[in-house]
């Protein structure tokens, strides 16, 4: 059966089963095949490692949710199949490792063994799993197997000499199902539309400093929290190259008062973190207002009080947002609704910071910070610019 949208999740433990580095180079490449794609995923908090989970939805049209039932589930060991097999609708494709676990007792939908481990230690790959059960997909799902090949190498080309184990691996992967399992598989995406306009592939954090630069912010510095910290890491490569300065400070308290200093000094400064590093900000927020000091604040929520859970979502910070810090202080608080309005709400936070000389504060979460999505190119004249005289 041909379908306008398939939704796929990857699941297995991290640091030996790389799923979430999978779904990456997969959402990629799909949407440089000319399909929309919408990402979510979870990971754990622990250096030791935990289980995974990347999901993937892509369709030939605009996606605006996660989706609900699964079709497929890629389960690289039996506790992903116990974590993720409800979400799976009856009738849905299973793709599992007999050397991991066999096909579970009673599961009426379509299941195929391949032996992902296997083949990774015949290949003397042991990190290569991930690629060979790419490979695996690509060939079950008749992608587009030489832009899945171009977007693994670019991805993974910065070390030359693990260049031609990738290729192997996804190889192998691809190979393996073209010589054992012959036939469609029960669903089948349909072709791209060939006439789409060409779009962008960002994630929510991305996004965010793409609209801040956009709005002439020229100073960043912050503190590494998830799930912020791809906006520092983003910040730091690209604001050396436009004349501008990242810095990463001790604590987000220096965060914050550098943000204002420089503000000050006459730049448009931001900085981003986290609910426990934004509770550490509100003095100093407090202080920006009452100097009528222009700062942006992006606060990118995660679960709990205190540390809380730092990969799990939560949106419990509306009331800090609002509320936070003693006496008069008022500030503006803006909250993103897709990766698309992260760029826009990132602009417009600049706007009203330089309009009105206070606090800006954007709202975002786990989910929306690390989300991947297709998104129409930015049109940065939709949002008025206040330049620093």
């Amino acid at each position: 059966m041909i379908v306008d949208t398939l939704l796929l999740r990857l699941g297995g433990e991290s640091g030996t089963d790389n799923a979430v580095s999978a779904g990456d180079v997969l959402t990629l490449s799909m949407a440089r095949s000319g399909y929309q794609v919408h990402t979510f995923r979870t990971y754990p908090a622990e250096i030791k490692g935990g289980p995974v989970m990347f999901q993937l939805r892509v369709g030939v049209r605009p996606l605006p949710s996660l989706g609900d039932e699964l079709d497929l589930l890629l389960a690289f060991n039996e506790e992903a199949w116990d974590l993720h097999h409800e979400a799976l609708r009856p009738d849905g494709i299973l793709i599992y490792d007999p050397g991991e676990h066999d096909c579970p007792e009673g599961f009426a939908g379509t299941a195929y063994g391949i032996p992902l481990d296997r083949m990774a230690r015949d290949l003397n790959l042991r990190k290569g799993k991930n690629l060979i059960a790419l490979g695996a997909l690509s060939a079950l799902l008749a992608l587009d197997f030489p832009q899945l090949q171009a977007t693994v190498k670019e991805k993974f080309g910065r070390r030359p000499e693990f260049a031609e184990s990738n290729r192997m691996a996804l190889l192998a992967g691809y190979e393996w199902v073209k010589n054992n399992l012959p036939g469609e598989l029960p669903l089948r995406l349909a072709p791209p539309d060939p006439t789409r306009e060409p779009q962008l592939v960002m994630s929510g954090n991305q996004a965010i400093v793409a609209g801040a630069l956009a709005a002439g912010c020229r100073f960043y510095a912050g503190y590494p929290i998830t799930p912020a910290s791809d906006i520092l890491e983003e910040m730091a490569r690209r604001l050396p190259g436009i004349g501008g300065t990242s810095l990463q400070t001790e604590d987000e308290i220096a965060a914050i008062g550098s943000v204002i200093g420089a503000s000050i000094a006459g730049v448009k400064a931001m900085t981003a973190t986290s609910g426990p590093g934004f509770s550490l900000m509100q003095e100093m927020l407090g202080l920006a207002t009452m100097a009528e000091v222009p700062v942006v604040v992006v606060n990118s929520m995660r679960a709990g009080p205190s540390t809380g859970m730092p990969t799990k979502m939560e949106q419990g910070d509306l009331n800090i947002a609002l509320y936070g810090g003693h006496g008069e202080a008022p500030r503006i608080v803006l909250a993103a609704r897709s990766v698309a309005d992260c760029f826009y709400q990132a602009m417009q936070a600049f706007y009203l910071s330089e309009t009105f000389q206070m606090p800006v504060i954007l709202l975002t979460d786990q989910s929306l910070s690390h989300r991947t999505s297709t998104l129409p190119m930015p049109d940065p004249g939709l949002v008025p610019i206040v330049e620093r005289l």
